[in-house]
């Protein structure tokens, strides 16, 4: 059913909300093409970011329906856009409103990161030497490279490690960025409590290095509190369906971010198969009305790095103190490496992270045919087990094939390219 919904947009000023001008009152009015045609999942941006979705039956029952909704503004030009989709699935036109925002609401915006490092599991079977150590060298180096640029009012931190890092305790610190009074789970850290909700200037960066895991068209972050308790050689499907249960699945991870209203936000998953995160129902990046993380990065305007493909391992190196893909980024991005489309002294986030994708790969060639002529200890994988005790990984005696070599996934939508969010400055 080829037939389009029919959207229009406009404001609606009342005296209640013309006394707050960081607030903007919209009218959403949606019809149906046809009897039966449908109207649903409206989607609501600003300035090119998603601000607001309602899933599901937008009529209610009628023909035609009218949702008010209350959304912040910036300075300057606010350009709203809205759509919906008829019962197949067919995409309505663009509405759209433009409104400018007074001068008086330009400020500084806040960075919120929120950095996840699990070196001691609930199983210690599944420890890591080095994901903790990843966690803490991202909050310290970003930290530093933006004292020099004064790009952001200040820092807001909150680091999740090791037991910490509960399902419970990293759902509820992405979900108190978009609503401060999300409940808390029983004995949070303080830090979730004192979290601020996230506002239309900041920036969100959420880091997690762990065990990561892929089952069938989905990817898990594997808490510390991962439900299993055996031993890595008698791992079956039902320890596999036990974890997962305890995981935090891809589809989570987007319910507990979709409501975050930033002007950019970085996942970066330092994990393994963390590549499938990035798999979606349509292999198109648009307006396309699917579910999962791959659909939301594009919708918020999301920049995306996973460590490795879907059916690959993310390795950590002792020689290195690092996993690869956090080395690439805080040891050698940061320090210049990274500046180089164009080379002018300062590295944007576009090259930063495109630095490290391509950085990966050739690090491991590096270490793993020995250029420096130094014995290379080997790596290990952030893998969580099916069977077997973990073993390190020894460096081959001889080249990878191309498969065989960790390569991460980037995705950021590419109009992005135009946006000059600077990481680091290098003169």
């Amino acid at each position: 059913d080829r037939r389009q919904p029919a959207l229009k947009l406009t404001q609606n000023v009342t005296a209640a909300h013309a006394a707050d001008p960081r607030l903007a009152r919209l009218s959403l009015n949606i019809s149906e093409a046809a009897k039966g045609s449908g109207a649903k999942d409206v989607r609501l941006f600003r300035n090119g970011v998603l601000v607001k979705i309602w899933r599901g039956d937008a009529l209610k029952g009628q023909t035609t329906r009218t949702i008010d909704v209350t959304v912040p503004v910036v300075a300057g030009p606010n350009l709203f856009t809205a759509y919906a989709f008829n019962r197949d699935n067919v995409k309505s036109p663009d509405a759209s409103l433009i409104l400018n925002g007074p001068e008086n609401l330009r400020r500084k915006g806040v960075a919120h990161i929120i950095a996840i490092g699990i070196n001691q599991y609930s199983n210690p079977n599944y420890n890591l030497k080095l994901a903790g150590a990843d966690a803490q060298s991202v909050i310290q180096a970003v930290a530093k490279a933006q004292e020099r640029l004064d790009q952001f009012a200040r820092f807001e931190v909150t680091p999740l490690l090791d037991q910490d890092a509960t399902k419970a305790n990293i759902l509820a610190a992405m979900r108190r960025l978009s609503d401060p009074k999300a409940p808390l789970p029983p004995n949070a850290p303080a830090v979730i409590a004192n979290m601020k909700q996230a506002e239309p200037e900041d920036a969100v960066v959420i880091f997690y290095a762990g065990h990561g895991f892929a089952d069938k068209d989905r990817w898990y972050m594997l808490p510390h509190d991962l439900g299993y308790t055996g031993p890595r050689d008698g791992v079956d499907e039902k320890a596999i369906a036990t974890v997962l249960a305890h995981s935090i699945s891809d589809v989570e991870l987007e319910e507990a971010l979709e409501g975050i209203d930033a002007s950019g936000i970085m996942l970066i998953l330092d994990a393994c198969n963390s590549g499938q995160a990035l798999e979606a129902e349509e292999k198109r990046r648009g307006p396309m009305n699917s579910r999962g993380l791959a659909q939301l990065a594009y919708e918020k305007g999301m920049y995306l790095l996973a460590a490795a493909e879907s059916f690959q391992l993310a390795l950590e190196s002792k020689r290195l103190g690092h996993g690869y893909l956090t080395y690439t980024l805080v040891e050698e991005g940061l320090d210049g490496m990274a500046d180089t489309a164009p080379k002018d002294g300062q590295t944007l986030v576009q090259e930063w992270l495109r630095f490290a994708a391509r950085r990966v790969p050739e690090l491991q060639l590096e270490r793993e045919n020995n250029k420096a002529g130094k014995p290379m200890p080997p790596s290990v994988t952030r893998e969580f087990g099916l069977g077997g005790p973990k073993k390190p990984i020894p460096a081959p005696k001889k080249l990878p094939r191309v498969e065989d070599v960790q390569r991460p996934r980037l995705f950021y939508r590419q109009e992005l390219d135009k946006a000059r969010l600077v990481v680091a400055r290098n003169s």
